[in-house]
């Protein structure tokens, strides 16, 4: 098991998906309970392929959903759609900590590439 595993469960879209609809919501379901203080735009990094892998972070909002253990990321506008067959990476980094404020031990990496 990858260290990563230890906190992550599922991830929509999954990891290197290609084909993904541009407004696709992303989520990210955790084993553990997550301090939701810690899943914030400092440590939750979105990379737009399509501009040089420029950050985009602040494009996006953030809500964590306990019962299910479910980060839910989603764009703050409608107009600012991901774009056609563009790779996107999403990094959980090692600063996101649990409920325990045990903090992740590397980073986690999710790309994947719209239609």
């Amino acid at each position: 098991m990858r260290q990563w595993e230890d906190w992550i469960d599922e991830t929509h879209p999954q990891p290197d998906a290609t084909d993904v609809p541009e407004s696709t919501l992303v989520s990210i379901a955790f084993r553990k309970e997550m301090n939701r203080l810690t899943l914030n735009t400092r440590n939750i990094l979105v990379l737009d392929g399509n501009n040089g892998g420029r950050l985009i972070s602040d494009r996006f909002l953030y809500r964590y959903e306990a019962a299910q253990r479910k980060l839910l990321i989603y764009r703050k506008e409608d107009s600012e759609a991901l774009g056609p067959r563009n790779t996107i990476e999403i990094i959980l980094t090692s600063r996101i900590a649990d409920s325990q404020n045990e903090k992740m031990s590397i980073p986690f990496h999710l790309r994947f590439t719209t239609r």
